[in-house]
């Protein structure tokens, strides 16, 4: 498996179900398809070259300049241009996490340093991540993904502003990866959102990839009270880095109203259901860690991944992430009938043995 792989690429024809992918199963928003729908010709045309319009929007929904906004091809392509406009001294990454932040400080040639996230504490970064900060040098680069991927947990809200101040303190860039927590009730209290405009050194990542359920369209945008930070980021990407469908899209998408309440419902009692629903099937599932995002990471026999795969069914092997290995899984939180479908699957597979 390749250390940089990445679900939704299950291949296969036989695969019906795709769990492997984490993406609002309550799809695209319908204002969303409609401007897609009706507009497509627009994409005859170049697109803004700085989304100034959806940047506008995505501003006036954060209280924040558009200056202090950069929208970009996704959330990956910010990571990288991240990197590249920073130049950090170092790249510190809590682990396991999302491997791209690696991969984009590795293409760089920059240095990586890893704080080990415990197995046996769930994964949760502690009082250790305070003084693996004060022994980095300043200009370093911390990526923190929360809720973090694989495994869905949530920093310690508290936990998170010592880590701010500290990284303000020793002049660490800090950029909080949030991609996963519009899908959190608790977003409004937990979100970096709150401070970023006291912070010059701090840098939100966000996305319409997951809530809105467009990551075809790739659409991402980074935020930061320090301007000529997003003025360096803005350097490293491409004139029209941005397509008309996607910019189209994310304007929409921010007009409908009630979408993500609805998300949020869903998924808190669809998570519920389909993780009591995996212990029932202890026969198979070892260990299920507790989750705020739209996935649930467990441990399982080895190999269940294949023996799902050959039913119709994709779901996430974690171990190439680092500190994970074989059993390690992820599924995405579907569809109520996908959700069945699943554990359906898993009683078969305990019948088989």
């Amino acid at each position: 498996m390749d250390f940089f792989e990445h679900g939704g690429r299950h291949g296969g024809a036989n695969i019906t179900y795709d769990f492997s992918a984490n993406i609002n199963p309550l799809g695209m928003p319908d204002a969303a398809a409609q401007v897609l729908q009706k507009e497509w010709k627009r994409a005859e045309g170049y697109p803004e070259e700085t989304s100034r319009t959806l940047r506008r929007a995505i501003a006036l929904q954060w209280q924040a300049e558009e200056e202090q906004l950069v929208c970009t091809n996704g959330a990956s392509e910010l990571i990288y241009a991240v990197v590249r406009a920073l130049r950090p001294a170092a790249g510190l990454i809590a682990s396991p996490s999302f491997s791209e932040y690696e991969r984009a400080l590795l293409a760089a040639d920059c240095p990586v340093k890893c704080y080990p996230l415990q197995r046996e504490n769930g994964f949760q970064p502690e009082e250790g991540l305070l003084a693996f900060l004060e022994q980095q040098p300043s200009g370093s680069l911390l990526f923190l993904c929360n809720p973090n991927n694989p495994v869905g947990n949530c920093m310690d809200p508290k936990l998170w502003e010592r880590v701010l101040r500290l990284t303000a303190r020793k002049k660490i860039w800090l950029a909080a990866d949030e991609t996963f927590l519009p899908f959190c009730r608790e977003y409004e209290n937990i979100s970096m959102k709150r401070f970023y405009k006291d912070y010059g050194n701090l840098l939100i990542i966000n996305a319409f990839t997951k809530l809105y359920a467009m990551p075809g369209l790739r659409l991402g945008y980074g935020i930061c009270a320090d301007r000529e930070v997003i003025r360096q980021i803005r350097r490293q990407l491409p004139a029209w880095n941005v397509s008309v469908p996607a910019q189209l899209a994310g304007l929409a998408a921010l007009q409908e109203e009630g979408y993500q309440e609805r998300t949020i419902e869903y998924l808190e009692k669809e998570r519920v259901r389909l993780i009591e629903g995996l212990q029932k099937r202890d026969k198979l599932i070892y260990r299920i860690y507790p989750s705020r995002a739209n996935f649930i990471f467990f441990e399982a026999e080895p190999g269940l991944d294949g023996r799902l795969s050959e039913k119709g069914f994709a779901i996430r092997s974690c171990e190439n992430y680092r500190r994970l290995g074989p059993g390690d899984f992820r599924i995405a939180v579907r569809t109520r009938e996908e959700n069945e479908a699943l554990l359906k699957a898993l009683d078969a597979l305990e019948k088989e043995g």
